[in-house]
């Protein structure tokens, strides 16, 4: 499956580039994210807790960072496991950042390989909750890049 998604951000490249590469940022910013532990300069395990429809499932995701171009390019690779569900994924990540009228042009693409019972669900259910899962990620992002005492503009996503 592959998800591409794109949203613009009130804030520098450099600076949500930073907020990137910011684990404990990252954690508040992703939906579902429970835990990230830093492995290494460029590798991460996380804990993740997704809902589809009626099934919970919980993924330990070991991630990557195989390309960096700072403060415009990343690619992240990295695998997980769902054990009670007897699911494994593997992703590939590549982000790009833009400068675009004062702000950031942030731009996703993930390439996901889902196996096992989550493989199941079919792709409509799976986009249907990527979509879900993007537009609260942007909400989140844009709250953190907004300065202090002010809210956040809603992103605006393509």
């Amino acid at each position: 499956m592959e998800i591409e998604k794109s949203l613009r951000l009130e804030a520098a490249p450099a600076q949500v580039w930073a907020l990137l590469l910011d684990p404990t940022a990252m954690m508040s910013c992703v939906p579902g994210m429970q835990s990230v532990e830093v492995l290494g300069p460029d590798e991460y395990l996380a804990k993740m807790k997704v809902s589809f429809s009626f099934v919970s499932a919980s993924f330990t995701l070991r991630t990557r960072i195989v390309e960096s171009l700072p403060p415009s390019r990343l690619r992240a690779e990295g695998t997980g496991e769902e054990n009670a569900l007897a699911s494994s994924l593997r992703q590939r990540t590549d982000i790009t950042l833009e400068p675009e009228d004062g702000g950031t042009r942030l731009q996703l693409k993930v390439t996901l390989d889902l196996v096992g019972r989550l493989g199941t669900f079919g792709l409509a259910p799976m986009k249907t909750k990527a979509d879900r899962l993007w537009d609260e990620f942007g909400r989140r992002l844009a709250e953190r890049l907004a300065p202090a005492g002010q809210d956040a503009p809603r992103p605006g996503q393509t």
